[in-house]
């Protein structure tokens, strides 16, 4: 039997943002955009322009719908901003390194990768939280297409939380699948069922090089 609703969504990660270490922390800080992540920004949006988009939508945080507002534009769109898809809250770690908060936190970071369903940042939000909030925008922008395809330009934590979610995998296993600066990602819906069609895309052999960085 076919599908009687086919939804297309291309998952983008954000472009390269300016870090004082390799392993700072940006959650809900409104990083800058290196002259690299504007230039893989433009990239994505110069891919997607052949596509024909019914809607696109961005979190709100600068890093973000830099690559959104170039992607509408080609379409002819205007960029949805939702704050509900940043990435997570890492409260008093935002800007933080992450072996500075290991030294200061013992087993914390520990717990976050064994345990992350049972983490919350302090002063900041749980992977429950996190969870909860991204799965239901994303529900809420596919009921919003019954069919067509559309954009979703957002942080490397949300769209490891969708693919994850998408292919049924554990929380702790998110992390395996690599999401480097400017990657476009594929997921189709065919009546509400997911097929995962391409992960980390971009164009470039291995990635875009951060290999070091999650």
């Amino acid at each position: 039997m076919r599908a009687t609703r086919h939804i297309r969504l291309y998952l983008v990660r954000h472009g390269e943002v300016t870090r004082e270490c390799p392993d700072q922390l940006f959650g809900w800080t409104d990083a800058s955009l290196t002259a690299r992540g504007k230039a893989q920004s433009h990239r994505v949006a110069r891919w997607l322009a052949a596509r024909r988009l019914a809607g696109v939508y961005t979190s709100d945080l600068a890093r973000a719908s830099y690559a959104g507002d170039l992607i509408a534009r080609e379409q002819g769109l205007g960029a949805e901003r939702a704050s509900t898809l940043r990435e997570i809250h890492m409260g008093d770690w935002e800007g933080q390194s992450l072996a500075a908060m290991d030294t200061a936190n013992p087993g914390a970071i520990e717990r976050l990768f064994r345990q992350p369903d049972q983490f919350r940042y302090p002063g900041g939000e749980s992977f429950v939280e996190f969870r909860k909030r991204v799965i239901e925008t994303l529900q809420t922008i596919l009921g919003d297409h019954p069919a067509g395809e559309i954009a979703v330009v957002t942080h490397g934590g949300v769209c490891r939380l969708v693919l994850g979610s998408a292919l049924e995998m554990q929380a702790t296993a998110w992390l395996r699948l690599a999401q480097d600066h400017g990657c476009v990602n594929v997921v189709d819906w065919y009546d509400g069922e997911p097929l995962v069609r391409a992960i980390n895309y971009t164009g470039e052999p291995f990635g875009s090089g951060d290999l070091g960085e999650p």
